[in-house]
């Protein structure tokens, strides 16, 4: 063992993690997170396993990420494009109403630091229409 093979091999985990992230699709990262609160964590790493084609140690450390809260897809099919005068919270409900709540939380992960689980219960705590409640 050399000095360098520590390190090729963790980048060889991210890479392999990185390409069964971006194989993912949100409706199968959203079967995993069922299984895991189901407690069926070694179902959840067989689906992974199938659907990227990951072995064990990597499929099983994806569904650690979804599970612990720290898995944000990749954002390759609807960028987010700041527009001026706009904040989190607006930019976030254009991508709700569009529908796309997986990119909407992404959003707020990467723009607050939130972990998954609490970005998605800000997403959901948003409305949508642009009427303010009235007492």
């Amino acid at each position: 063992m050399g000095w360098f093979s520590r390190r090729s091999s963790q980048d060889t985990d991210n890479v392999a993690l990185a390409v069964g992230r971006a194989l993912l699709s949100p409706d199968d990262v959203d079967q995993v997170r069922f299984l895991i609160t189901t407690k069926k964590v070694v179902n959840a790493v067989k689906l992974v396993r199938e659907r990227t084609g990951l072995g064990l140690v990597h499929a099983k450390e994806l569904v650690d990420e979804i599970r612990l809260g720290r898995y944000v897809p990749p954002t390759t099919e609807t960028p987010v494009v700041r527009r001026p005068n706009t904040n989190l919270a607006e930019r976030t409900r254009a991508l709700k109403a569009a529908g796309e709540l997986h990119q909407a939380t992404a959003l707020v992960v990467s723009e607050t630091g939130m972990t998954e689980a609490e970005a998605g219960l800000f997403v959901g705590a948003l409305r949508t229409d642009s009427t303010e409640p009235t007492d």
